[in-house]
């Protein structure tokens, strides 16, 4: 049973755990599987006041649909703390935020003043990795409701900003792009809006029945389900090993590319930072270490396919099929490094031909990012690529698997060994070099995606330069629909 609270000063609403208040009252609601935000309990009596309802959860299956009377504060299940968003929300928020239909409230719980000038707030703001950062969408035409928000807050002493067509869009975006909790405020005005913005995008929708997200599993955030051209999801490791048999079908392995690791890297990091087009990392200790230099447009894209691929939890790349068809991650899309795994994807039959097979998949193995002098990292990337069929169950099966190894500062690639029951069939001329050299661009890529893995995992902050970074326009050589 869900809690209700308004009626009860901020303290008393942790006791009142599964117990109704007053059901006359459009009562705030907050799951109990969720920890009671310290802001919401802060605000909720002051507000109520104002005749505006605080609530935990926008998207309550008793709320999300019911008529509204007053307004509501409130967060949602499918953006939870630290929830950033991507580029293209990025893009409709500047853009509505421009054209005067939406505004923005920042409140800095950290601040320790109630009067900041938008830089200063903004420089503050971005050294603080706490969940102190909260912004709060809404309709301008609610521009009331937020007013009285803002000045409960103060209140308190916390520093607070409006962010509106007349402020300077960058540094309106930058509070946007960093923000770690995303809250609205929910009313007529901002249901009638035909926003694309995703917190307002969301208001009016309930949680999916014993669940908490709106969304089907195989969704993303937004509603879409995910395209026809996106490769069949599954993660590499289902594809088993040497010694252990794989748990896939047959008919839905993707030949092709997936990649999937996490990388080992012997360093306490606790920043990213982009800067100058480049990524640093800062350790504890706060010394910065500098990342091998790659085009910005190719770190946003394989940026973009590990957040994809840990929201959807597919390592699938590119896969084409034996009418030439090609699918691939739409991270990867029309992007340089995509169109350069695809390529890699189509030569392993060019060196092995001599196989009963139909489908080769090239998988990573392991990476380890290394210190060097100078506080540089290096990485080095294993993979395998392998050649499939399948038993009589329909499950894939290994017929030779190739291993190599490629080590980034040398730019060096040595073949390991080989294994599978077919591995005796493989030519004694075989170009192993050949085909290593050809899958460099996999084998390099392979390591940029497993610290990017790990740095998302672990939830590194990345707060300085996370706005011009999400601005990076990614695009590059067009994906062709056949190979």
């Amino acid at each position: 049973m869900p809690v209700l609270f308004t009626k009860a000063n901020a303290a008393a609403l942790v006791l009142l755990v599964s117990l109704f208040l007053d059901s006359s009252t459009q009562a705030s609601i907050l799951d109990e599987t969720e920890t009671p935000d310290p802001l919401f309990l802060q605000l909720a009596s002051p507000l109520e006041a104002y005749n505006i309802d605080v609530i935990h959860n926008l998207n309550h299956r008793q709320l999300a649909r019911g008529r509204i009377s007053t307004y509501r504060l409130g967060r949602f299940p499918d953006l939870p703390n630290h929830s950033y968003p991507a580029s293209l929300e990025l893009q409709s928020w500047e853009a509505e935020l421009t054209a005067g239909l939406i505004q923005g409230l920042v409140i800095f719980t950290d601040a320790g003043a109630s009067n900041f000038e938008e830089h200063a707030l903004l420089q503050d703001w971005l050294d603080d990795h706490s969940i102190a950062r909260t912004l709060i969408s809404f309709a301008a035409s609610d521009r009331e409701a937020a007013d009285k928000i803002a000045s409960v807050a103060r209140g308190y002493g916390h520093a607070v900003l409006f962010l509106d067509s007349n402020t300077d869009i960058a540094v309106a975006g930058n509070f946007y792009a960093t923000a770690a909790r995303r809250f609205a405020i929910d009313g007529r005005n901002a249901r009638r809006l035909e926003s694309e913005v995703t917190e307002l995008t969301l208001l009016g929708k309930r949680v999916r029945r014993n669940s908490n997200s709106i969304f089907r599993s195989g969704e993303a955030l937004g509603g879409r389900a995910l395209a026809r051209t996106e490769p069949s999801v599954f993660e590499k490791k289902s594809l088993g090993d040497e010694f252990s048999e794989s748990t896939i079908r047959e008919i839905i392995v993707p030949g092709g590319v997936a990649l999937g690791e996490t990388s080992y890297l012997n360093l306490d990091v606790s920043e990213l930072r982009f800067t100058d087009g480049q990524f640093l990392l800062l350790d504890e200790a706060g010394a910065a270490w500098e990342l091998p230099a790659l085009e910005a447009k190719t770190l946003k894209a394989l940026w973009d396919f590990v957040a994809r691929s840990i929201a959807i939890k597919s390592d699938a790349i590119v896969d084409i099929d034996e009418a030439g068809r090609v699918r691939i991650s739409s991270a990867l899309r029309d992007t340089d490094a995509g169109f350069e795994i695809m390529h890699a994807d189509t030569l392993p039959f060019a060196y092995v031909q001599n196989l009963d097979v139909i489908k080769s998949v090239i998988i990573d193995t392991g990476v380890d990012w290394l210190q060097r002098e100078g506080n540089k990292l290096e990485f080095v990337s294993n993979y395998e690529v392998r050649f499939l069929s399948a038993d009589n169950m329909r499950l894939a099966q290994t017929r030779v698997a190739l291993e190599f190894e490629y080590e980034h500062d040398a730019e060096s690639m040595e073949f390991q060994r080989s294994w599978g029951r077919d591995s005796g069939r493989l030519r004694e001329n075989l170009d192993y070099a050949g085909l290593g050299k050809d899958m460099t661009p996999i084998a390099k890529y392979a390591g940029w995606i497993a610290l990017f893995r790990s740095l998302q995992e672990q939830q590194i902050s990345f707060l300085r330069g996370r706005y011009e970074f999400l601005k990076v326009d990614k695009r590059g050589q067009e994906t062709p629909a056949r190979h």
